[in-house]
């Protein structure tokens, strides 16, 4: 069967993804990484050479994968100043401006104020598999509202709105907790999807686990009313969906629940994913890549986030009035493109670390198209390989 690439439509549209413009609103975080050898045993002592503390969070991870690709990026981060682990952080969106040529904005880039830390992570990754422990100030936390009000009330004040909103895991927008605690129960993310500024930009949102665990009566007025995409992966959704009466949290009646609602992509491991696009019967799959060399799977569906709002730049799939077929074909190949940054992800170490051009992608693809490793595209699930997926994912 011919070879075609995902990465060519894309890359035949640089010129105009040089025009675009991203605001990414979540999470930035100092990850600091060990590999354990076997399995992780309780008093167990463990000696690991150094390790360099990466940069990360999914604002930071979608702002590097997009400036790479050449994409200009308005970041909105909980990044205090006056930490000097924030150059990590820096450093990293200066190494992906360089590498794609695009710009990034600097003004408001951090958070001032005396004894702010930005938040700080440690993994631990034991084959293919790995654990986060996330330390977090509720200071900034505090501040951060503070910072994206801030932000917004630039944005009114600028020439032309930003093209597409990407909302990644926002740590402070957890649940209320017990009092003289911190959390704001989503409503910084509420803030950024109803901003009048930002009504005409599409909305891409890859919720985390503060996000995702206040359920569908939280966050259902606004999925149908502001946003564009949902994306979370498929253990994320079950849960998520936990609250919406469901009979089963089968993937068939998941896609049900979103069908009149949003578009909503649901990832797999290594690196694939079902999507249906709003309105639509029928779901496509992008199925995973059979990678050989798994490094590090951290950031790898901020990746496929990245891959799929470059391509919604290049050919939109949300225009209601091109026709439905038109629309499919045209969100498939965006869930391919995604597909591929998403795998690409899964090479290297850390969700910001060694950002890949449109050129390091279009490579990366035909190699392991060569070899093999690649499952394909369907752009018709039938019910009977959504039970598949439901079985083989039964956690």
């Amino acid at each position: 069967m011919k070879f075609e690439s995902a990465c060519r439509p894309v890359i035949g549209s640089q010129s105009s993804l040089s025009k675009a413009r991203v605001l990414t609103v979540g999470g930035a975080n100092i990850e600091h990484g060990y590999t354990i050898d076997g399995e992780l045993e309780p008093d167990a002592k463990y000696s690991t050479p150094p390790r360099p503390r990466l940069a990360g969070g999914s604002s930071v991870n979608h702002a590097c994968r997009l400036l790479a690709m050449g994409i200009g990026v308005h970041p909105v981060l909980p990044l205090a100043r006056e930490d000097p682990l924030s150059q990590t952080i820096v450093s990293a969106l200066d190494e992906s401006e360089g590498m794609g040529g695009a710009r990034y904005r600097r003004r408001r880039l951090q958070i001032r104020g005396p004894g702010l830390k930005t938040p700080y992570t440690t993994i631990i990754r034991q084959g293919s598999s790995r654990a986060a422990l996330n330390e977090f100030s509720p200071d900034l936390m505090k501040r951060f509202r503070i910072h994206g009000a801030q932000h917004l009330e630039d944005l009114e004040r600028t020439a032309r709105p930003p093209d597409v909103v990407m909302i990644g895991h926002v740590h402070a927008d957890r649940a209320r907790p017990a009092p003289g605690q911190m959390g704001f129960g989503g409503a910084i993310t509420n803030d950024f999807l109803t901003a009048p500024r930002l009504v005409s930009a599409r909305k891409f949102v890859n919720f985390g686990p503060a996000q995702y665990r206040l359920g569908t009566r939280r966050w259902e007025r606004l999925l149908k009313k502001h946003v564009t995409v949902f994306q979370l992966d498929i253990g994320e959704i079950r849960t998520f969906c936990a609250d919406a009466e469901l009979e089963h949290l089968s993937l068939e009646a998941i896609l049900d629940w979103f069908r009149p609602r949003c578009t909503v992509v649901i990832t797999l491991e290594r690196f694939g994913a079902i999507g249906q696009l709003k309105g639509a019967r029928q779901a496509v799959a992008a199925w995973p890549y059979l990678l050989e060399n798994v490094r590090d799977s951290t950031g790898a569906g901020d990746a496929m986030g990245a891959g799929i709002v470059a391509s919604m730049l290049t050919r939109d799939f949300g225009d209601e009035r091109e026709s439905l077929t038109t629309r499919i074909d045209r969100f498939a190949d965006a869930l391919a493109f995604g597909r591929v940054c998403g795998a690409y992800a899964c090479t290297t170490v850390g969700g910001a670390n060694g950002c890949p051009t449109l050129e390091d992608l279009a490579r990366f693809e035909r190699r392991e198209r060569l070899h093999l490793r690649d499952g394909g595209m369907t752009r018709d699930v039938s019910s009977h390989e959504l039970f598949l997926i439901d079985r083989a994912f039964d956690r």
